[in-house]
């Protein structure tokens, strides 16, 4: 017989393995979820599930927030209509991850006029003069039809998003690191080397843009090297090479844009 003591005190310890089991258990199924959604979804949809140049917002009112967790399964396991393709073949448990990852995405959003009621923190001429100007961000962002495409359109971008959203993605460009943004480095079998976003990859092919706007198609049995730099083109330095006030008034800019967009414009991309 155990002393009592003895017993009370496996109970505890098996009561507080299961629960650790269980806590560890979400950990895992939760950064599962992040990670597929990074890896499937933030490409077309955004990082932050407020949609991007291929595909519209996940988190908004009038898109995936009345639906029900079986229905959104149901969407991403066989696709719609519209376009989205299926993503039946990832299998069930990443999935319901990535299902599980989108309703924390959506009960954590803004409310839906939260962009319109932001606070602008700086000066907005001054702001678009810098855009096109010094902090080059029209180099490869396209706004209300100037500027460059290899990155995301940001016509709409200051929309749905807070100046505090908006300055933590300009000073922190890679958290998190959208798979199809990140920057590689391709050597050939002819020795040809191929530096930009990795916009694909597979088993078979590689999917390379560079920064002149060309893709590349590329078999891996043509590919002898791949580096891989953990960044997107995005510059990192922006927060040493900027100001406080020039961060707020390009935060400002991008802000008043989305919400006045020039007449008869088409955004681009």
């Amino acid at each position: 017989m155990w002393p009592r003591r003895v017993e009370a005190l496996l109970v505890v310890a098996i009561l507080f393995g299961c629960a650790s089991r269980g806590v560890q258990a979400q950990s895992t199924n939760a950064e599962r979820g992040a990670q597929r959604f990074m890896e499937y979804c933030a490409g077309c949809h955004g990082a932050d599930g407020m949609g991007g140049d291929k595909a519209p917002a996940l988190v908004s009112p009038s898109n995936s927030t009345h639906l029900s967790d079986s229905e959104l399964f149901r969407i991403v396991h066989d696709g719609t209509k519209g376009g989205m393709p299926p993503f039946a073949q990832i299998g069930d448990a990443n999935i319901r991850a990535v299902v599980e990852f989108l309703t924390r995405l959506r009960n954590n959003a803004p409310p839906t006029n939260a962009s319109a009621e932001a606070a602008v923190p700086g000066d907005v001429d001054t702001g678009r003069t810098l855009y096109f100007g010094k902090a080059q961000c029209s180099a490869c962002h396209l706004m209300q039809g100037k500027g460059g495409f290899i990155a995301r359109n940001l016509t709409s971008y200051g929309r749905t998003r807070s100046a505090e959203e908006i300055l933590h993605a300009i000073t922190n460009p890679d958290t998190p690191l959208v798979p199809s943004s990140q920057v590689a480095t391709v050597t050939t079998r002819t020795g040809q080397k191929l530096t930009g976003p990795l916009r694909n990859e597979d088993s078979f092919t590689l999917a390379l843009q560079t920064e002149d706007g060309r893709y590349h198609l590329l078999s891996r049995s043509d590919v002898t090297d791949i580096h891989y730099s953990g960044h997107s083109l995005m510059p990192r330095d922006y927060r040493t090479r900027l100001s406080p006030k020039e961060l707020n008034d390009i935060v400002s800019f991008l802000i008043i844009a989305s919400r006045n967009p020039p007449p008869d414009k088409a955004e681009g991309r």
